[in-house]
Formats: structure tokens, sequence, C-alpha cells
């Protein structure tokens, strides 16, 4: 099976996330608040995670979707596709403005990333 229009979904959720991110980066600084287990989020992190959900969700609504900054719902445990997200990986160079970060979308179907 080729994965053609799910590459497309993954590459278009991406490119959204970074236009977000790009957004948040070029106005030099952001607010950085620390979640449960003391790893930094910023709003770019929030903001990219929403787009990214949009576009997948838009292209194949059946889909789990795991991602860093959601709370897991479990949902994806009965789901056969499951979207894995990380909209900003590389929070702490992002706010350190070292340009060492990255945009992560992937998908496993039945527990195989392809």
């Amino acid at each position: 099976m080729t994965y053609s229009s799910e590459l497309e979904t993954a590459i278009r959720a991406a490119r959204a996330a970074g236009s977000v991110i790009a957004d948040y980066y070029a106005r030099g600084s952001v607010q950085v608040d620390l979640k449960a287990d003391a790893s930094p989020v910023t709003q770019a992190d929030r903001d990219a995670d929403v787009v990214i959900a949009e576009v997948i969700r838009a292209a194949f609504p059946a889909d789990a979707i795991l991602s860093e900054e959601t709370p897991d719902d479990h949902a994806r445990l009965s789901r056969s596709r499951v979207w894995i997200v990380d909209p900003l990986d590389g929070t702490r160079d992002f706010v350190g403005r070292t340009d060492d970060f990255a945009v992560h979308v992937a998908l496993a179907v039945d527990g195989v990333p392809v």
C-alpha cells in the first residue's frame, strides 16, 4: 500500500506548523511555561499543535492523534492509524534562538511507522 495522501498531509501539516512557529520566532521573545514534567512549552508549541491537528483531521477524521502537547485521551488505543506529533521539537533551542528545532509528524498503522 502506498501512503501518498498521508505523506502530502504530513508535509502540509508540518509546513503549516512551521509557518506558525516562524511567526513566533520572528517576534524575538516568547513566554515560556513549564509542563508537569518541568519541560518548557510555549504558545508556539500549542498553536503549532492545533494547526497540525486541524490539517490531519480535515484529511483523515477517523485517525487518532498522539501529540506531545495534547493530553492523551487514549482513543488511539482502539485505532489502527495513529499520527504521532511533536509540533515543536527543541523548545529549549527555539527559546534560546539556536535554530536547532523542528516539527515532527509521523503516521503509524497497526503500530508500525509508515
